[in-house]
């Protein structure tokens, strides 16, 4: 089986997964007159989503590399234009939305996610032999990770932003960026973080609910007391398809934010587990693809893809569980709606064109060994274990 293959098979049990959910909740709720408007919504962004992800795996990932700033300013334009009244449209009381019409918009946050990506892929491939020093290593990436991240706060998603810092910083370290660098730095943007986390009364309301969510059951505390309440009734095997009583209007966003809920009242202990199970397998065939890439580009994009689906499942899965507090971050290719659907599929694209790309080159390399003419590429085919190595080095033997 070739390694992109079973990528492929996992994404496609999630979104059969998120076809079945998405359809029970919206016969239940939006599907009850029966317009079934969600649903169609879902399956048509599903479709779109595919021809991307079929797109991006035939795309050479090299030219991302080389649009790579484009791509940034394009990303930082949208989220300027998202902030502007008529342009950005506002729901809940937070203006994230560009909409072309009822049924088709873009969440400039979620090509954010992407954007930055593959810019710090970008970056440290270009400058990877300088990424100990402060200046090339942090201070000029960490500014593009903060004017993207100050972007995102304003619209407000303090939630989002934090994701895009803490995915950056990661990558960031991984590819040679000193640990005290960091450190010194979130000590110093302590006192920032308290103002934003304390300044919005509904930040601190979800924390304080997060520690005591019984304290206002019909209020702050309604989603995660509505959350236990489906996850508990669906026991071992679950209700069956289509019988959730929280999707009648008694769990909000249980199609987006909230349908790992459902899928456990509806599939039970069983199906949450293979839920976290795919996505154990997705994380890990993600990382075998990075380090089987043959450039450092590869390595870190492909790295940072995976990345960005392992922290966002464990984010939902924890909000939704109670482990956390309540934050709106879609699970990856299982929670209805538009933009997280689309770039998490283009995400998929990008992963398979590494894979396939490692797969071509190792083929070259066998055939060297066989005495026969290496391409110009073939040379560099070993530096990513070189520098996976490296990390697991770092990781045994830890220092500042």
């Amino acid at each position: 089986m070739k390694p992109w293959h079973f990528l492929i098979y996992i994404v496609v049990v999630l979104l059969g997964f998120s076809i079945v959910t998405v359809y029970s909740t919206d016969t239940a709720t939006f599907g009850s007159n029966g317009s079934n408007y969600q649903f169609i919504k879902h399956l048509l962004w599903i479709f779109i989503g595919s021809v991307l992800l079929i797109t991006m795996a035939n795309v050479d990932y090299h030219y991302l590399q080389k649009l790579s700033l484009p791509i940034l300013i394009v990303s930082l334009s949208l989220l300027l234009l998202v902030l502007i009244p008529g342009v950005g449209v506002v729901t809940n009381g937070a203006r994230r939305w560009i909409r072309f019409n009822q049924m088709f918009g873009v969440q400039p946050s979620e090509l954010a996610k992407l954007a930055i990506i593959i810019f710090i892929s970008s970056y440290i491939a270009k400058y990877y032999s300088r990424m100990s020093e402060f200046t090339y290593g942090f201070i000029i990436p960490i500014v593009v990770v903060a004017l993207t991240g100050g972007l995102v706060i304003k619209e407000p998603d303090f939630g989002t932003s934090v994701f895009i810092v803490i995915l950056s910083v990661i990558m960031l370290i991984i590819g040679g960026t000193r640990i005290i660098f960091v450190f010194f730095t979130a000590i110093a943007a302590t006192p920032f973080i308290y103002k934003m986390l304390f300044e919005a009364s509904y930040r601190t309301i979800r924390l304080t609910t997060y520690l005591n969510p019984w304290k206002d059951p019909s209020g702050a505390g309604y989603h995660i007391i509505q959350s236990w309440i489906a996850l508990g009734s669906g026991g071992l095997t679950g209700l069956g398809i289509g019988s959730s009583k929280q999707k009648l209007f008694f769990l909000p966003e249980s199609s987006s934010d909230f349908i790992f809920t459902i899928i456990g009242e509806e599939f039970g202990f069983l199906g949450v587990m293979v839920i976290i199970s795919l996505f154990s397998l997705l994380i890990w065939q993600g990382l075998k693809i990075a380090h089987a890439s043959k450039d450092v580009f590869g390595f870190f994009l492909g790295l940072g893809i995976t990345i960005m689906f392992g922290l966002q499942a464990i984010i939902n899965i924890a909000v939704v569980s109670g482990n956390a507090p309540t934050k709106g971050i879609p699970l990856p290719f299982i929670s209805s709606g538009g933009s997280s659907l689309l770039f998490s599929m283009i995400g998929v694209g990008i992963l398979i064109n590494v894979a396939r790309q490692a797969a071509v080159l190792e083929a070259v390399n066998v055939s060297v060994s066989n005495g026969e003419q290496p391409s110009e590429n073939a040379a560099d085919g070993l530096l990513p274990v070189k520098i996976w190595n490296k990390i697991l080095s770092k990781m045994a033997n830890f220092s500042w």
